[in-house]
């Protein structure tokens, strides 16, 4: 919506997040040839390398919460997307092998959910980015 770009340009989180970075992409499509062989296409909605060289892996959530209790909408937010963003994360570890930040972005709110992408279990390597 033209309410969420302007709050994401009247923010400095929001200002940094679509700036200019190194290898950056937006709505970036992702297929995953499973072991099944089955393709499963992802879509990013955002990912850059910051100035130190991590990989940045940011999905936007443009919904309003309208409770007083935002920070606890948040905390319910990342658990909801925890796993869609760490599929995320296991994808580009396929692709490179660099320190990965994860976060959920929510500009209608000006505020974020960060955290580290941990390697766990691999999954296939019959991985395209198209």
């Amino acid at each position: 919506t033209l309410r969420a770009l302007r709050q994401t340009l009247e923010d400095e989180t929001g200002r940094w997040i679509i700036s200019p970075h190194q290898d950056a992409a937006c709505e970036l499509p992702l297929t995953l040839l499973g072991t099944d062989q089955q393709a499963r296409h992802y879509v990013v909605d955002r990912s850059f390398i910051d100035e130190q060289g991590k990989r940045w892996i940011i999905d936007y959530k443009t919904g309003e919460h309208l409770d007083d209790d935002i920070q606890a909408f948040l905390d319910q937010e990342q658990i909801r997307y925890r796993e869609q963003l760490e599929n995320y994360g296991r994808l580009f570890s396929l692709l490179e092998q660099r320190p990965t930040k994860l976060a959920l972005y929510f500009p209608l709110l000006q505020d974020w959910r960060v955290w580290d992408y941990r390697p766990t279990v691999a999954i296939s390597p019959h991985f395209t980015a198209q």
